[in-house]
């Protein structure tokens, strides 16, 4: 018989075993989990010896790695014309990281009658003031440029210009510039160790 269509734009039609997929699934879950352990212990530490605030790490190593995957799905499917998708995919994966990646494991953890301590608090806060403004960023040329379909009637779709990718990117590289200038400020008595970080 011939293979079944294809239901989406990155699944291709079924191979000669597919009973064997949700064991593949579980295996590549199994995978991140470890490799995930793995390299967070070794920023840590790396941190550690070079006096770097964990905050600071996570933002430029453990997120950009994190993404990468994120980025090229992305990409793929914005060049296969499904740009939703691409929006969806990039919205649905921070709401993952956030409310499973940390829900899950504060759960499990209080469940089992652990503590969960947060240092460096005012490094967490500053975090989450940048993400605000990115969000604030992303949310306005999202939602803000669909304006005019919230009339009755009016069915015309927002578009995903060259424009809206510049400010995006650009928004991005004064997040990451401006982030290590503005905690030392923000925590005079912790600030990053960046010569020690790059040397």
């Amino acid at each position: 018989p011939s293979p079944s269509p294809s239901p989406s734009p990155l699944a291709p039609a079924a191979g000669p075993t597919p009973l064997w997929y949700p064991v593949t699934l579980a295996t590549s879950f199994t995978w991140v989990a470890i490799l995930s352990l793995v390299i967070s212990a070794i920023v840590s530490r790396f941190g550690a010896m070079l006096d770097v605030p964990a905050a600071f790490l996570g933002m430029y190593v453990i997120a950009i790695g994190a993404e990468i995957p994120d980025t090229i799905q992305s990409v793929t499917v914005a060049k296969r014309g499904y740009g939703s998708m691409a929006v969806s995919n990039s919205c649905g994966s921070q709401i993952v990281n956030v409310l499973v990646g940390l829900g899950l494991p504060w759960f499990l953890s209080c469940s089992s009658g652990l503590d969960i301590v947060l240092g460096a608090h005012r490094d967490l806060l500053l975090m989450a003031l940048f993400q605000a403004a990115n969000l604030a960023v992303f949310a306005s040329l999202l939602i803000l440029s669909t304006a005019h379909t919230w009339r009755r009637g009016d069915h015309r779709k927002s578009q995903l210009t060259k424009a809206k990718g510049k400010v995006l990117i650009c928004t991005y590289v004064v997040c990451i510039s401006s982030y290590p200038i503005v905690q030392r400020w923000w925590s005079p008595h912790d600030p990053p160790n960046l010569l020690g970080f790059l040397s």
